[in-house]
């Protein structure tokens, strides 16, 4: 198993401009893995950008299960359910059970039943996408998706809309992922329960501002932007549940069952996948497929930086 245009610290400067950015031997980054039990992936930037998967990736995967290499999947996108995931992976040619793969989505279930939420009397109120409905009704809470919530079925809403909107008191937590129909209209509903009932649990799927897709690398919005807007109408902060969060990593050590020590995560986010790794001890690498490009790891803090940097995951 060899990494594409491995980049690291061990070896030659690439350039005189990205002095940061080094080439290490595929023999460096073979002696590295050597050790590793198991792998965590991101998906996208990673295995796949936007609609178009990244050549060469599944292969890259199915050569590391060859070596008996424990291979999983860890997703900030909460836009789909585990399974819905793994169906994705299916279709760029990446075989995985729901059992491989940790979304968003499904931490933020997962979240709910950590802190003792009560599902037997309370409901869920939902800006995001069915990804989160699915999940969370899976592990049996009552959803209200936001979208049934606003006074009408129209973006805008009035200050006469605003002071007629219903709160339906058994709403006890609201959950806040990247949603692609986002509205003025959402945004008061859930600022609105935010500050008038008492107790609301606030949960991010995640921040990430957003993800690069296109030919030309241009950046979709993602989940952060929707958090940031309802944090700041509500004057609340959400617990992120997504990479980036603090909540994530003992949940995934346990759930997981991993020796961190023996593990590789490999991701193209320095604030979320990157760092997750580092607070971990895992063994980080970064692709430059994804939203960190070699400008962000010249600007990159010593202490942040991946053990590892490769063009793609592909051999």
């Amino acid at each position: 198993f060899g990494w594409q245009g491995v980049r690291g610290r061990g070896g030659r400067v690439a350039t005189t401009r990205a002095k940061r950015v080094e080439v290490s031997t595929q023999g460096e980054v073979s002696r590295s893995l050597q050790d590793i039990e198991a792998v965590i992936f991101d998906c996208d930037g990673v295995i796949w950008r936007g609609m178009t998967a990244i050549a060469g990736a599944a292969e890259a995967i199915r050569g590391l299960e060859r070596k008996g290499k424990r291979v999983m999947y860890l997703t900030n996108n909460s836009t789909k359910s585990r399974e819905q995931c793994a169906a994705k992976l299916g279709h760029f040619d990446v075989k995985a059970d729901k059992s491989q793969v940790i979304c968003s989505s499904s931490s933020a279930a997962r979240y709910l039943d950590s802190i003792g939420f009560d599902r037997e009397s309370l409901k869920v109120l939902v800006v995001g996408q069915e990804g989160i409905t699915i999940e969370l009704q899976e592990a049996g809470y009552e959803v209200v998706p936001c979208s049934e919530a606003t006074p009408s079925s129209e973006a805008k809403c009035t200050i006469g809309e605003f002071e007629e909107i219903t709160i339906d008191e058994k709403v006890g937590a609201l959950v806040v992922g990247v949603d692609d129909s986002f509205s003025y209209s959402k945004l008061c509903v859930a600022s609105l329960y935010l500050s008038q009932v008492e107790g609301c649990v606030f949960v991010a799927t995640n921040r990430d501002v957003g993800d690069r897709v296109g030919d030309d690398g241009r950046r979709i919005p993602g989940a952060g932007p929707v958090v940031a807007a309802v944090e700041t109408a509500s004057g609340r902060k959400a617990t992120n549940v997504g990479k980036g969060g603090s909540w994530l990593l003992p949940h995934l050590l346990e759930t997981m069952q991993l020796d961190a020590g023996k593990t590789c995560i490999v991701g193209d986010r320095i604030d979320t996948d990157i760092a997750l790794g580092k607070e971990s001890g895992m063994l980080t690498i970064l692709p430059l497929t994804g939203v960190t490009d070699e400008a962000d790891l010249e600007a990159c803090p010593e202490e942040s930086y991946p053990d590892l940097v490769v063009e793609s995951i592909a051999t």
